[in-house]
């Protein structure tokens, strides 16, 4: 049932536990639930320096266990110093004296890569930090499959995590490929598409199929967990009936899809743009008291102010169109709601 991650070696269970969401929790229930994943299996958590508090809580839920539990963290740092400064954060954070995997967060471009790998670049404290015994493996995520390549190609990676789900599946093509060739461990983030794709475990279920892939699946309540953990002990081949919803959802969420990562914030504007993204989300399951006077309502009247100025597109790394998209959700808006 484990899963070997590439040429770690390391024995995974067949989901990792993705640490993005518990930031929105309290510590009890960010606690509570990490604990739960550690009782049901789950040996590999994954978590960053910039996601807020999720390594401290993780640190505080790893003290209430003596099961043996893997932990990824990544910094988006470009230099040395600073990398050699976020690990030590990691540590302290997490409570631990090493790291299994550490990544560099994010290397969505040429420019990003170019500067870790330079004379000062991070790459090089990683290196650092694993000849010092602070790390065990180094790895690095990425949201293009260019880039992807390009670090798989270096040679100097022991761990790769990518975007992959029933929508995302330009990996498929060649850098699954390029990743076998080198035994380079793949972690899937984005299994779910954020919580965007409608049927979450059968998006899983698809990337499970793939027994090299780990998916990293974030998760934020005992429910979410408990579906997760179902999907991975209970796998079997798709379904032609299965294959053919996907295809549905592949034609009804087309490549113009907010995955909620929110590297296109902050808006010079103020607008909360995946809370504007998922317009039809949220008018599907609000109250109309919310949507005309509440939290979504304030929202709608931010995008209102949207200039198409296009800092949100440099920044996305999936090269939304996101000025246009807004402006489509902002007319679905006003017909539902009748302002």
């Amino acid at each position: 049932m484990y899963r070997r991650l590439g040429r770690t070696n390391i024995e995974v269970f067949p989901i990792a536990f993705g640490g993005i969401p518990i930031q929105r929790i309290d510590e009890e229930s960010a606690i509570r639930l990490i604990r739960r994943a550690i009782e049901v299996g789950i040996n590999l958590i994954d978590t960053a320096r910039g996601y807020t508090d999720s390594e401290i809580k993780i640190g505080k839920a790893l003290k209430g266990t003596n099961k043996k539990v893997y932990l990824a963290s990544k910094s988006q740092n470009r230099t040395k110093e600073g990398i050699l400064k976020d690990i030590e954060i990691s540590l302290k954070n997490l409570g631990v004296e090493q790291i299994d995997i550490y990544q560099l967060h994010g290397i969505n471009d040429l420019d990003t890569f170019n500067r870790v790998f330079s004379e000062d670049g991070a790459y090089w404290g990683l290196v650092e930090a694993k000849e010092k015994g602070l790390i065990r493996f180094i790895g690095a995520s990425s949201h293009s499959t260019e880039i992807l390549e390009k670090l798989i190609n270096t040679d100097k990676f022991d761990v790769i995590q990518l975007c992959y789900n029933i929508i995302e599946t330009d990996v498929e093509d060649k850098v699954f490929l390029l990743a076998l060739q080198k035994d380079i461990g793949i972690i899937a983030m984005k299994p779910v598409g954020g919580g965007v794709i409608p049927n979450a475990a059968l998006s899983l279920k698809y990337v499970l199929q793939k027994e090299f892939v780990v998916p990293d699946p974030g998760i934020e309540t005992i429910e979410e967990l408990e579906q997760n953990v179902n999907v991975a002990m209970n796998l079997s081949p798709l379904t032609d009936d299965e294959m053919k919803e996907i295809e549905n959802i592949r034609k009804e969420l087309g490549k113009e899809f907010c995955r909620r990562c929110n590297y296109c914030q902050p808006c010079p504007q103020q607008i909360p743009i995946w809370v504007i993204l998922h317009a039809d989300s949220a008018m599907k399951r609000l109250p109309f008291n919310t949507l005309k006077s509440g939290w979504f309502y304030d929202a709608y009247q931010k995008a209102k102010n949207c200039i198409k100025c296009g800092v949100c597109v440099t920044r996305c790394p999936y090269n939304l169109p996101i000025p246009d998209m807004i402006e489509k959700k902002l007319e679905i808006i006003r017909i539902t709601i009748g302002n």
